[in-house]
């Protein structure tokens, strides 16, 4: 009766060895195949007999040694080929080319396993320091513990391995302003609020550039409102002249007043609001009222790069009408990241970046990737990249 047995070994020599060892002599090859621990044969041989105890007669005796010599010729003979192959590696790869073992993975060297401990290191430190950041700025906006979690759970970003990218990624979707208003659709009456400082002639004379680029026969008027400025009416003088845009003084709400009714809904007003709070009141007031014979009013606030936090609430405190925001003299400064969380927390969103005081192309709309590197620049503190 034959019986079957499996044998596993690293290489064919080791596996031949155990068949004569654990099948016999007798063994016959049936198959043989290459594993994962090395080379598998089975091998078919006739069943083994649990010896007994019986007597031996000499006819027996005989014929046992007759066997038993027949045998040790073979095993001589199978250990003599063993031997052969050992010393031919060309004989065993021609005869059994399927036993060739498997080459061995290459090992990475300790110098690049310990490279590989530092980097992931260092993703790790960067993930604790960037959630650190997130937490601060959120938390010096204004936001409250309960809110700080909602956004930073919201943004993944605290077990992400690039936090601080994932994060202004968030942001930069809360802050974009999701509809702008448009300059382009007939006559506006356009104010820039803002305190001393933040831009808002410059961010006005831009605004008037892009309106008269888009329809260069709409008539545009400058006002200039802000008379306790020095040096403002002259500014906005300047850029009259480079748009052919007439400029306008006031210096008492009842004079623009005047103006809104004189100019109708034919013209649109391009209007420099003073800082001063009581000034900008009275005039803004003036304007609500006469609302009804002038085109629609559009409030954009100028946010600076360089305003600190407590200057930029104040503002919004001031002004909570604003149809949109604009980040100004981008040049100058990174936007912090305090300011950014506060911007995410109250404001209409950004509809306009101002990188420097060009006409044209210092103005950009940014679209969610270029404020995503805005917010990323401010929160990896490398400062803003150029953006004309």
């Amino acid at each position: 009766m034959m019986q079957r047995t499996k044998i596993i070994a690293e290489d064919s020599r080791e596996a031949m060895a155990r068949i004569m060892r654990e099948c016999g002599d007798d063994a016959v090859i049936l198959s043989t195949r290459k594993v994962a621990g090395g080379i598998e044969i089975i091998a078919g041989h006739p069943a083994k007999i649990k010896p007994m105890d019986y007597d031996v007669g000499e006819e027996s005796v005989s014929v046992s040694v007759s066997s038993n010599a027949a045998l040790n010729d073979r095993k001589s003979a199978f250990a003599e080929l063993l031997k052969e192959s050992a010393r031919a590696p060309e004989f065993k790869r021609q005869s059994v080319p399927e036993f060739a073992a498997a080459p061995a993975p290459k090992q990475a060297g300790k110098e690049q396993l310990r490279i590989d401990a530092l980097e992931q290191q260092v993703r790790e430190i960067k993930a604790m320091l960037g959630s650190e950041l997130m937490l601060g700025g959120l938390k010096q906006a204004g936001a409250s513990p309960a809110l700080i979690s909602v956004f930073l759970a919201q943004a993944d970003a605290v077990s992400c391995t690039d936090p601080d990218r994932r994060f202004a990624a968030f942001l930069a979707g809360r802050i974009l302003h999701k509809n702008a208003p448009s300059l382009t659709d007939g006559p506006r009456v356009v104010v820039t609020l803002g305190p001393s400082g933040s831009g808002k002639t410059t961010f006005l004379a831009q605004l008037a550039a892009r309106a008269k680029m888009a329809s260069p026969d709409e008539k545009i008027t400058f006002v200039n409102a802000d008379s306790s400025k020095m040096g403002a009416a002259e500014q906005l003088r300047a850029y009259g002249r480079i748009l052919d845009v007439p400029v306008i003084d006031i210096e008492q709400a009842t004079e623009l007043a005047q103006l809104s009714k004189n100019s109708g809904r034919r013209m649109s007003l391009f209007i420099d609001m003073p800082s001063s709070l009581v000034e900008c009141s009275a005039l803004m007031t003036v304007l609500e009222e006469n609302a009804a014979n002038l085109p629609p009013i559009l409030r954009y606030g100028a946010i600076a790069s360089n305003l600190s936090v407590e200057t930029i609430e104040r503002m919004m405190d001031r002004y909570p009408r604003l149809d949109a925001l604009a980040l100004t003299k981008l040049d100058e400064a990174p936007v912090s990241l305090m300011t950014l969380s506060l911007l995410s927390l109250r404001g209409p969103g950004i509809a306009y970046l101002a990188s420097t005081a060009h006409l044209v192309k210092g103005l950009i709309e940014p679209d969610l990737a270029m404020l995503e590197d805005v917010i990323h620049s401010s929160l990896i503190g490398s400062g803003s990249e150029p953006l004309n």
